[in-house]
């Protein structure tokens, strides 16, 4: 089976796609531009301007389809340019005036800086479906997984929060491409999810050229044929929406339980019945117990606690440090966790032998140096 789909992840704190700005006001789009997916994938490339007229022949003919996971906020940006700075004399960037030169102050005589308001959408996350030939397909999800050129999201200041390269696959559209991959809410109760089972969401759709678009059709000219210079062709592309099931969370919401202290008021009582319970012996080996083993800090009583003897207890603990001690209790009474415990308690007793025949030979070369220092030379 050949993917003839790739999914793009293009998720940020700030991102712009704009196909209508003019001069200093540069507006941008509700979702990425076709323009801008493809730049994107130049990008991962390494593919320069004068040279991607080539590679958009091919690009070009792939189908997008973009679905709204977050509409994000659109936010304005105050951004300078120019001021005279370039390379060159022919390049350098300010006002033009009606002659071509570059606009002067009349009071400084220095070049005067270009203003423009640039527009965002702030805290937006989209999934792109570019579908078409599988050896495009497979040709760009090589370079979007290692990228020669870092990739940027409509702007080289607009980076990526999340990897862009979203996966491949092989569907009959971009709409049941869109379908297929489950909704993510960054936190359960900012974005709703596990209320419901399955969410709506927009969706723009490429209309495949060849047959008449409908009529809700819009015309967008966002199709380049070279990054070069300006030189776009327009596409038509319908607005729909998908039915998708929800997934899990990207960021699970932490406990919001009140931290207590494990050894408080009550762990005495606590710690006095749990080994009366086990009748004063390891609930793993069966050896005198002599410490009582926490299986939750915020929850202390005899049912979350167990008796063990030292050795146990170390191992226990031990393993815990390595698996993040507060979240990933090690239960000395569960049988999947038997083994690993056993092997523990092995490498444990290994170390201690090897320790203990180090001191023996330390303490064995002490002596004899003292020996043969008390000896008397005749």
């Amino acid at each position: 089976m050949k993917a003839n789909t790739l999914f793009l992840r293009l998720a940020g704190p700030m991102q712009s796609w704009g196909t209508s700005s003019r001069f200093q006001l540069r507006r941008t789009d509700a979702y990425p531009s076709k323009s801008g997916a493809l730049g994107l994938l130049l990008c991962a490339k390494g593919v320069r301007r004068e040279d991607s007229a080539v590679e958009l022949r091919t690009l070009s003919s792939l189908t997008t389809g973009v679905r709204v996971d977050r509409p994000g906020i659109l936010d304005w940006d105050y951004h300078t340019a120019g001021g005279g700075h370039g390379n060159g004399p022919h390049r350098a960037i300010g006002i033009r005036r009606a002659d071509g030169k570059i606009k002067k102050t009349a009071s400084t005589g220095e070049y005067e800086t270009l203003l423009s308001r640039r527009q965002y959408l702030s805290d937006a996350s989209f999934l792109v479906a570019l579908h078409g030939d599988p050896a495009v397909i497979g040709d760009y999800a090589k370079w979007l997984h290692d990228p020669i050129w870092p990739v940027f999201l409509g702007r080289k200041c607009c980076v990526p929060t999340e990897p862009v390269f979203a996966g491949t696959g092989e569907f009959d559209s971009p709409t049941s491409a869109l379908a297929s991959v489950p909704w993510q809410p960054r936190i359960a109760a900012i974005d709703g999810g596990g209320r419901c089972a399955m969410r709506q969401l927009d969706c723009y759709i490429e209309h495949p050229p060849g047959s008449a678009p409908p009529d809700e059709a819009r015309l967008v000219h966002d199709v380049p044929r070279g990054f070069g210079y300006y030189n776009y062709t327009a596409r038509f592309v319908v607005f729909s929406s998908v039915t998708v099931p929800v997934g899990e969370p990207l960021h699970p919401p932490k406990g919001t339980r009140m931290w207590v202290d494990p050894y408080g008021p009550g762990w005495d009582d606590v710690r006095r019945d749990r080994l009366e319970f086990d009748k004063h012996l390891c609930v793993f080996c069966k050896s005198p117990a002599v410490e009582v083993h926490h299986l939750d800090y915020a929850d202390v009583r005899r049912e979350t606690t167990r008796s063990l003897c030292k050795l146990c207890h170390e191992v226990c603990t031990s393993l815990e440090y390595g698996k993040d001690m507060r979240h990933r209790r090690i239960d000395p009474t569960d049988p999947e966790q038997r083994q690993q415990i056993l092997a523990q308690i092995e490498r444990l007793q290994q170390n201690r032998r090897f320790s203990r025949r180090a001191e023996l030979l330390e303490a064995g070369r002490a002596q004899n140096a003292a020996f043969f220092d008390d000896t008397p030379v005749s």
